[in-house]
């Protein structure tokens, strides 16, 4: 088994690319275990709590758009909508511009528990900028969404 790496002493080999990967995948990590903290008060997973935000949004989303929209593989979402339906979060119904394929749409009960699970998230995220600073958290959100925004352009 090789030692872990000190990232401070190996040299960057795109200049501050490296660093920004770093940084960001630390930060992701920590954020994300700290909401999946917060989440599991309620018996929810961050993938499960994304999916129903991701439900929110329009009426009902095909399988194909939620691959996308998550960034899940297929299997992976597939899961968590026969988990969400058998919980009575979503439910599916067949497209009506084509009865092959299914939408799914988040149910009532998955709009209440949605509420639930934005209560925990926000109050965690309060307590991150309460503990970084209001103004630096804006900032990060402005930088990341206008990277976000960078990609799908790029990938468009």
């Amino acid at each position: 088994m090789r030692p872990p790496v000190d990232v401070a002493v190996v040299p960057a080999p795109a200049g501050a690319a490296y660093d920004l990967v770093e940084l960001l995948t630390v930060t992701q990590r920590r954020v994300a275990r700290g909401v999946a903290t917060a989440l599991a008060e309620d018996g929810a997973t961050l993938d499960s709590y994304r999916l129903l935000r991701c439900l929110a949004v329009g009426d009902g989303r095909s399988m194909g758009q939620l691959v996308g929209a998550l960034n899940l593989p297929a299997p992976t979402l597939t899961r968590l909508v026969d988990a969400a339906v058998d919980a009575a979060l979503a439910y599916r119904l067949p497209d009506p511009a084509d009865g092959r394929k299914v939408v799914v749409h988040l149910s009532d009960v998955g709009r209440t528990r949605l509420i639930r699970l934005e209560a925990l998230v926000h109050a965690h995220e309060a307590a991150l900028a309460s503990s970084v600073g209001r103004d630096r958290v804006a900032g990060l959100v402005r930088a990341l969404t206008d990277l976000a925004a960078a990609e799908r352009s790029a990938d468009a």
